[in-house]
């Protein structure tokens, strides 16, 4: 009786399980996920030397590790305030906090330090992790699916200033930017103001014709 229940048990796990890499993960979820993954494959100098990407997410907190010659470490927390990426490397920890937008309007890049360690750490997720990653993206419990859940995050964050919380509504991490602002309702044209005069056509027809009154005596 004990062993029925126990695989009726492990049957409800597998199902649920089995469900949710079904669906897409929300941006709930993504929050409030915690996990660690690792990827390693071979690097420089002809496969000799071994590359290493690892992702340790709590909650808020994403620790992105990247070695190939030599170990660099980014920590961002998207739940604080200000915007900044802590940033771990040989010469120890800086802050780099954001000033402006890393991308202006001519699509160049900021070269500031924030934005240099915005773009170096987002194209390590994409190189090292979004394109090496195994699984489904949309399932937060494979590699690909939590490199692409921390990736959303920090797009988020970094690029649109949005700071979440796990106690308030988590904003669509899937929505993007040019979208949102595209969604948003164009300013009603304003017609041009009313000319102060009548026109003449019209002038003409409500000024009195010459002589009309001059037989009325």
């Amino acid at each position: 009786m004990l062993y029925k229940k126990f695989s009726f048990f492990i049957f409800l796990i597998l199902l649920s399980n089995s469900l949710l890499a079904q669906t897409r993960f929300s941006s709930k979820s993504c929050l409030d996920s915690s996990y660690k993954m690792k990827m390693t494959r071979k690097g420089p100098l002809f496969g000799l030397l071994q590359q290493e990407f690892v992702i340790d997410k709590k909650y808020c907190i994403i620790h992105i590790t990247h070695r190939k010659y030599l170990p660099k470490e980014w920590v961002v927390d998207v739940c604080r305030e200000p915007v900044h990426i802590k940033v771990t490397s040989a010469t120890g920890v800086d802050v780099a906090k954001k000033e402006a937008d890393c991308l202006k309007k001519d699509n160049s890049r900021d070269t500031s330090d924030f934005c240099s360690q915005y773009f170096s750490m987002m194209d390590v997720i994409q190189d090292d992790g979004l394109i090496f990653a195994n699984g489904d993206r949309d399932n937060l419990y494979s590699d690909h699916g939590r490199t692409y859940c921390s990736y959303l995050l920090l797009k988020k964050y970094l690029n649109e200033s949005i700071i979440f919380s796990r106690y308030t509504e988590v904003p669509d991490i899937f929505l993007e930017k040019s979208k949102v602002m595209s969604s948003e309702p164009s300013a009603p044209a304003v017609a041009p103001d009313a000319p102060a005069t009548a026109p003449e056509n019209q002038q003409s027809k409500l000024a009195p014709e010459k002589g009309a009154t001059e037989g009325v005596l």
